[in-house]
């Protein structure tokens, strides 16, 4: 009785007996520079994609904790492969293909990626591929940023219909002058707090909302839709198809856009079909267009390419520890990389690198004042900037001091 209390329900008795014995490690391949600026400062396993981040996506489905594999020395965790292990690519959109993998399997699909394999030792060439039998297949794979948000609605409605069984539970009490469209399919978790006002429209999708969150009067959250522990929203808000990480502050009108968390937008402005990291605060009135004039194709520059990225609606993508000043406005399509301060009055270039303040021009922000800052921030929410993280910060820093001095964007 006690193994099946453990486990999600849709695991079977004989294949927990499996999994029991094993390892899981979750890895980012050389694509995680297709995900800055969200992975300038994250491994790609901790990248938010819907309810769950990647490697919390892994422990649900599996009910093992992911060990974490990256190629960057920072962001990857300390263990030795000897033993039945079975690898997953962290760009997987789904990793339950690969419950019943027989080990000596590696899957690689038609460009030769490797999504996922299980033996006893780590393999990244074809020639490592030795003793594996190689299966082509094509599994649906997450390739840039912004794959994220246009699939943000179907991540959502993957990660609910797992969590199905706690839908039209109401953990907290709710007040006659809360108004629940299609009850059964919401879930409140414990000390929520929602005011008079608040519509929870969840008739075309789930909306699910965690512990000690607060959503004051007249806050209208349509789903599907996610909202983290501790966050808070403003009066009036607007949440359209979100997922929102923990201890967010939320304000204006927020629609089919990622919060990776303890991030603060609670002033009016629209945000659309955007992805904002940790440590973010935009300033009153910050807005993004998310359509073309011309309704064509939206374009990003990234690692100083232009991309297609095949999508009408696309906003902005902001990195940790980034700030705007009141009445900020982005173009669509526009990257934002960590610890730039944009105050200028006009639309900022659509890609900043690292460390930029913006005013009209770019200059650099001293590594010292960036970290004294970023201190004093996570110390509000009584998160300590930890030697390791500080470390992240410095090799950023250095790795695109070349970028700051000689591109125009």
């Amino acid at each position: 009785m006690l193994l099946q209390i453990l486990i999600p329900e849709y695991l079977t008795y004989e294949f927990v007996l499996v999994i029991l014995n094993m390892k899981i490690v979750l890895f980012e391949d050389e694509k995680f520079t297709n995900f800055y600026p969200i992975t300038r400062l994250h491994s790609l396993t901790e990248i938010r994609t819907g309810k769950y981040t990647q490697k919390e996506k892994v422990f649900f489905q599996f009910n093992i904790r992911p060990l974490i594999f990256s190629p960057r020395k920072s962001y990857r965790d300390e263990f030795k492969v000897d033993d039945d292990t079975l690898f997953l690519n962290a760009r997987l959109k789904d990793f339950r293909f690969f419950k019943e993998l027989e080990k000596g399997v590696c899957i690689i699909n038609k460009e030769g990626e490797i999504l996922g394999y299980r033996g006893e030792k780590f393999i990244s060439k074809k020639k490592d591929f030795k003793g594996y039998k190689v299966i082509e297949k094509e599994l649906p794979t997450f390739n840039f940023i912004w794959d994220i948000i246009r699939d943000l609605t179907e991540s959502l409605y993957s990660d609910f219909k797992d969590s199905a069984r706690f839908l039209g539970k109401l953990e907290s009490p709710i007040g006659k002058f809360v108004f629940l469209r299609n009850r059964r399919n919401i879930y409140v978790g414990k000390d929520v707090k929602l005011r008079e006002g608040v519509v929870l429209d969840a008739e075309e999708g789930p909306i699910w909302i965690e512990e000690k969150t607060e959503l004051e009067s007249y806050t209208f959250v349509k789903g599907p839709s996610y909202i983290g522990r501790k966050t808070k929203t403003k009066p009036g808000t607007i949440l359209d198809k979100v997922a929102v990480g923990d201890v967010v502050k939320l304000g204006g009108e927020i629609e089919e856009s990622i919060f990776q968390g303890y991030s603060n937008k609670q002033h009016s402005g629209f945000l659309g079909h955007s992805f904002i990291g940790e440590w973010v605060n935009l300033g009153a009135g910050t807005t993004n267009s998310d359509l073309k004039n011309n309704y064509g194709e939206v374009t990003v520059i990234l690692k100083e390419k232009k991309y297609q990225t095949g999508m009408q609606f696309l906003g902005v993508m902001i990195g940790d520890h980034s700030k705007t000043a009141i009445n900020t406005s982005f173009n669509t399509g526009t990257i934002i990389e960590p610890f730039c301060n944009i105050f200028g009055r006009t639309f900022p270039p659509k890609y900043l690198p690292p460390f930029s303040w913006w005013s009209g021009e770019i200059e650099e922000y001293k590594l010292d004042k960036a970290i004294e800052t970023a201190s004093k921030v996570m110390n509000r929410r009584n998160i300590k900037l930890d030697e390791k993280y500080r470390k992240r910060i410095k090799e950023l820093f250095l790795e695109t001091r070349k970028e700051r001095k000689t591109k125009k964007y």
